[in-house]
């Protein structure tokens, strides 16, 4: 009987050994976790300020936008109130003129507002689990993480010109750290 307990005692043992050094050790799945969780409180993306309220646009030359505007009201994010096409005198161009204003659906983009200057997002990032991942471990507490992060455009993409037009993606190094109490983390 002391045989099997002591057979039992040593087998109990031996596994948590195994998972105490299995939590300390970084895989992929570990540092992909320990990212998606930095990015919701710290995301990373594109914004460009832009501004609402009374507007004015010539017709031939900011075409392009008002067009853009008009598709962002069918989709509900922009409400284009009051807006009609006034001919200037002595010139080849008319002004679309009236008011623009925010939806309830344009929320998540927007950053911050100003009066009637607001920042809104034009490409937020995300983590792309199935390609473009490298692990550097430096040491048994810190490590490198290079990850390649998709562009997911927002509807207010077309108010910013695109860094980076001619990819898909962006690649981005994360730096983690061990702890005992928190695990692995990112530390910038």
């Amino acid at each position: 009987m002391h045989k099997i307990t002591l057979s039992f005692l040593s087998v109990i043992l031996l596994t948590v050994t195994f998972i105490s050094c299995d939590s300390k050790s970084l895989n992929s799945s570990k540092a992909i976790t320990a990212i998606e969780a930095y990015m919701e409180t710290q995301p990373i993306y594109e914004s460009t300020t832009f501004t609402v309220g009374d507007t004015k646009l010539r017709t031939r030359k900011d075409a392009a936008l008002i067009e853009q505007y008009k598709q962002l009201a069918d989709e509900g994010y922009l409400n284009l109130a009051d807006f009609n096409t006034k001919k200037r005198f002595m010139s080849k161009d008319s002004l679309w003129q009236g008011t623009i204003k925010l939806t309830g659906k344009a929320h998540p983009y927007v950053l911050e507002q100003k009066g009637n200057k607001i920042k809104v997002k034009t490409i937020e990032y995300l983590v792309d689990k199935d390609n473009g991942f490298q692990l550097d471990a430096k040491g048994k507490k810190t490590a490198t993480a290079t990850v390649k992060l998709k562009k997911n455009p927002t509807p207010f993409h077309f108010l910013k010109e695109d860094k980076s037009p001619n990819t898909e993606f962006i690649t981005r190094k994360f730096k983690m750290k061990y702890t005992e109490e928190t695990g692995w983390r990112i530390t910038k």
